[in-house]
């Protein structure tokens, strides 16, 4: 019997934010002890290791970015089963985000609507999360630019972030989607994203860096970015939330579904499989972070035959409770449907110490405005 099923109507009656912080207190109170978390929930260790681009996992299922969005609680999520979790995202200075309310539960289409607008501690406050409690799992650093800046400052900003934390995670995420603040978006542009990734690989930093594109971005247009980016990108993951009004939206049917922001759940569960099959079918050596609507073991399992290397969960882990990490990697062990990567998928990214020439970024050549994406600041 799943408690949890029993119990989400009345969990569900609560403010998702409420709710999310219920929850993001009592894991607070174990990720010095996970162990112990472990033991109350029964997690299993499976044989599901996996190493893509040198970072062994315990297992490919991971929790995406914005359910830890401080740091307080990772080792809690890799104690219920997740293989990585991704902090964030980060931005250099603290940002409260939009104004409330901000999160939509569409229970009628197993989908959530945020608006959150990259609320975080910001840079200095997740370092000392970080430091101060040793991680036991593999973790993502989900780097953001802050708001109202120009595409330039974008830029800059992340990668002086980057450069600063770095050490404390095992893979860096770009977010160059998000729907929520102005100008995000357009970091999705080929001469922004390629400025962007130079100027990291001038870093010559061990940690993999992986690329956040959104569920409305064409087959087309991915191929052509990841095309004239040239290996400056180490993986992808896809997707970030579709934006309002997009195509998915037409078949909602939640009292919430007119509200702006970013759509996750299983509406876009399609998109995010079509874009995967696509570009491994592309780029077959190019390691993909499947995200976006995985509820099930089954989802898990699609989304890896699809071509996916990882895959991240979020709102099915809201819909579906605590033990849903465990059942996916359960069913997967079982199943046996881990499968062999390519070495190029494996193998750590190659330390280049050479810097290369950073492309001038000119405002002709960026096709989307600085104030791309909706956005609900004041």
């Amino acid at each position: 019997m799943d408690i949890y099923k029993i119990v989400r109507p009345a969990i569900f009656k609560m403010d998702p934010e409420v709710d999310h912080q219920v929850v993001a207190t009592g894991l607070k109170a174990f990720n010095k002890i996970p162990q112990v978390l472990q033991t109350m929930f029964q997690t299993k260790k499976y044989s599901n290791f996996v190493t893509v681009k040198g970072i062994t996992f315990d297992s490919p299922i991971g929790i995406a970015a914005g359910f830890d969005k401080k740091a307080e609680f990772y080792n809690s999520l890799g104690a219920l089963g997740a293989g990585f979790v991704e902090i964030g995202s980060i931005t250099k200075n603290c940002q409260s985000g939009n104004k409330k309310k901000r999160i939509f539960r569409l229970p009628a289409d197993n989908a959530i609507i945020n608006r959150m607008g990259l609320n975080n501690l910001g840079l200095e406050e997740t370092i000392k999360h970080l430091a101060n409690t040793p991680k036991h799992v593999k973790i993502g650093l989900s780097i953001a630019p802050g708001h109202g800046l120009s595409s330039s400052d974008m830029i800059n900003e992340m990668v002086a972030d980057i450069k600063e934390i770095h050490s404390l995670g095992d893979y860096i995420a770009l977010n160059q989607s998000c729907p929520n603040q102005k100008g995000v978006t357009t970091l999705q542009e080929i001469p922004v994203a390629k400025r962007l990734l130079q100027k990291i690989h001038n870093l010559h930093i061990k940690e993999p860096i992986f690329c956040k594109f959104g569920n409305d971005i064409s087959v087309e247009q991915l191929i052509d970015l990841i095309k004239e980016t040239d290996g400056l990108m180490d993986g992808i993951i896809l997707t970030n939330t579709a934006s309002n009004p997009s195509p998915v939206h037409a078949d909602l049917k939640s009292k919430y579904k007119n509200e702006g922001g970013g759509l996750s759940g299983k509406p876009i569960f399609e998109k995010s499989l079509s874009l995967t099959k696509s570009i491994h079918k592309a780029f077959p050596d190019l390691p993909i972070m499947f995200s976006g609507g995985v509820f099930t073991p089954e989802d898990a399992e699609q989304a890896l035959l699809a071509g996916a290397s990882l895959v991240q969960v979020y709102t099915g882990f809201i819909y579906n409770g605590p033990t849903l990490l465990n059942r996916i990697n359960r069913y997967l062990s079982n199943n046996e449907i881990m499968l062999k990567y390519s070495e190029k998928i494996t193998k750590a990214p190659e330390q280049d110490k050479q810097n290369i020439a950073v492309s001038p970024l000119t405002r002709e050549e960026i096709t989307v405005d600085v104030n791309s994406g909706a956005s609900f600041h004041e």
